[in-house]
């Protein structure tokens, strides 16, 4: 199974808060269409800049780039 990364950025002084939220979204959004979540998580980049990511079945990737339009996508 070929995977993907899913992930969007946030900035700003919040920045960790509103990824670290973001992820209950995305959580529901996974749920409610059945796609499994292989991995999820949040980071902090530096003091203003933090990421959401999720990883999942490639088979996947038009529903998540069109629901949910990630900043990145890449490889995993």
């Amino acid at each position: 199974m070929a995977k993907k990364k899913f992930t969007w950025q946030f900035n700003g002084y919040d920045s960790l808060k509103i990824s670290e939220h973001q992820m209950n979204h995305l959580k529901e959004f996974f749920e409610r269409e059945k796609i499994e979540i292989l991995d999820i998580g949040s980071k902090n980049i530096n003091e203003f800049v933090s990421i959401s990511f999720v990883i999942a079945d490639e088979k996947f990737e038009e529903t998540i780039k069109n629901a949910l339009k990630p900043h990145f996508i890449s490889e995993d």
